[in-house]
C-alpha cells in the first residue's frame, strides 16, 4: 500500500496535537479517544437530564462527534481556552432563556435589573418568552489557538463534557477523581 503525504500527515497529527496541549498552561495530562470511549461518553451525553428533570443537550458533543479527532484533556484552574459562556437555556422556539456569565462579563450583568440570578455564574432573563420550560444546552467553542499551533488541524473546538462522562473518561485514563481537575474533549478535523 502507497501512502500519500496526507495519509502521513493524518497519522503525525495526532503525536503533534497530544505534544502541543501538553506545554499550554493548566494541561495536566491529553490522551487520544478512540472509537470505544467516545461512544461511551456520547451515550451518556445524550441521555442526561438535570437534576430538576429539565432537559440537558450537549451539542458541542454531538458536534465532536462528526470531527475526525477526539482529545480528552485533563486541566485544572489555570487553563486558558474555553473561557467563553458555553451553557445556556434555550426554548423550543430558540429563545435564549439564560446564560452563564464570564468573569469579564460579571460587573455589567450584575448592574443590570433584569436578570435573576439562579447561581454565582447563570443567570435567567425573565422577560425572555420562548413557550414551554426551556433546555440546557451545552455549545462548543472553537478554540483557535489549536489550529495555529498544529498545521494541518481546523474546526478544532472543545466541549465540556457532563459529570457522569467526567467519571468515565478519568477511569478509562488512569485519572484520580479529584477536586481542581476537569475534564474537555477537544475535537478537530485534520
Amino acid at each position: 500500500m502507497n501512502m500519500t503525504s496526507c495519509d502521513i500527515q493524518t497519522m503525525d497529527i495526532i503525536p503533534a496535537m497530544l505534544e502541543y496541549l501538553k506545554t499550554v498552561d493548566g494541561i495536566i495530562d491529553a490522551c487520544e479517544m478512540d472509537d470505544g470511549i467516545s461512544n461511551a461518553v456520547w451515550e451518556i451525553e445524550r441521555n442526561t437530564t438535570t437534576t430538576l428533570n429539565s432537559d440537558y443537550r450537549n451539542v458541542g458533543y454531538e458536534i465532536a462527534m462528526k470531527r475526525k479527532h477526539r482529545i480528552c484533556v485533563f486541566y485544572d484552574d489555570t487553563y486558558i481556552f474555553g473561557v467563553r459562556s458555553i451553557l445556556k437555556m434555550v426554548a423550543p422556539d430558540g429563545t435564549i432563556m439564560g446564560t452563564t456569565v464570564n468573569p469579564d462579563e460579571m460587573e455589567s450583568f450584575r448592574a443590570r435589573d433584569d436578570v435573576i440570578w439562579i447561581s454565582e455564574d447563570f443567570v435567567l432573563f425573565p422577560q425572555a418568552v420562548g413557550g414551554t420550560e426551556g433546555a440546557f444546552v451545552l455549545y462548543p467553542v472553537p478554540i483557535h489557538e489549536i489550529e495555529e499551533n498544529v498545521p494541518g488541524s481546523y474546526d478544532a473546538i472543545g466541549v465540556s463534557p457532563t459529570t457522569s462522562s467526567d467519571i468515565v473518561l478519568k477511569k478509562r485514563f488512569g485519572k484520580p477523581a479529584v477536586a481542581g481537575m476537569y475534564t474537555m474533549v477537544i475535537a478537530f478535523d485534520s
